[in-house]
C-alpha cells in the first residue's frame, strides 16, 4: 500500500494537499476503505483541514448513496415569500427508517457569524447553505457509515483556538 501510495503522491492527478506526502496518500487511501470507497476517490473527496480528515458534500453523499439500505435524497431551497433562498432543507431516507430532515439557512449562518464570511460563503452563499443542511441530515441518517466524518464545508469554517495550556510560571 506505500509503495502505491508512494506513487500515487507523485502524480499530477492528485490534489496539492497530497503532492509529495505518500504518509498522507496512505492514511487518506485507510480512510476511505473505512468508509467504502476506492483510494482514488478517497484522495479526490477527502480534505485534511486543520489535522482532520473530512469529506467534502459530494464525497460525503457518494458514500451513504452507495450503502444499500440508502433510499433518496431531497434537497431543495426554502423561499421567502418573494421567492429569495432564505435556506436549505434536506430530507435523507434511509430503508427501513423515518426520513431524517434538517435545514440551514440565513438566520442561522448568521448567528453563526458565517454568513458573508469572506470565501465560499461570499462567493456560492446558497451552495453552503445546501452543504450545512445536506451534512446534518447525512450524519443524522448514516452516522454508523460516516464513523463521525464531518463535511469539509463545516470543518472549514471552524474557528481554531489555541488551547494549549500555558507552562506553569514560578514567582
Amino acid at each position: 500500500y506505500f509503495r502505491i501510495a508512494r506513487m500515487m503522491s507523485t502524480s499530477e492527478l492528485v490534489p496539492k494537499a497530497y503532492k509529495d506526502k505518500p504518509q498522507d496518500v496512505l492514511i487518506a487511501m485507510e480512510m476511505g476503505a473505512s468508509l467504502g470507497i476506492g483510494p482514488l476517490q478517497a484522495i479526490q473527496n477527502i480534505a485534511v483541514i486543520n489535522g482532520k480528515p473530512c469529506l467534502y458534500g459530494d464525497g460525503m453523499l457518494a458514500v451513504c448513496a452507495g450503502r444499500p439500505d440508502f433510499e433518496n435524497i431531497s434537497e431543495e431551497p426554502i423561499l421567502d415569500d418573494k421567492g429569495k433562498t432564505v435556506g436549505y432543507r434536506c430530507t435523507v431516507t434511509r430503508r427501513g427508517r423515518t426520513p431524517i430532515v434538517q435545514s440551514f439557512t440565513i438566520e442561522q449562518a448568521q448567528a453563526a457569524g458565517l454568513w458573508g464570511k469572506q470565501g465560499p460563503w461570499k462567493q456560492y452563499p446558497d451552495r453552503m447553505l445546501q452543504m450545512r443542511a445536506r451534512g446534518f441530515a447525512l450524519r443524522d441518517s448514516f452516522a454508523d457509515a460516516l464513523g463521525g466524518v464531518r463535511l469539509a464545508e463545516e470543518v472549514q469554517d471552524y474557528e481554531i483556538k489555541d488551547i494549549t495550556p500555558e507552562k506553569n510560571k514560578t514567582n
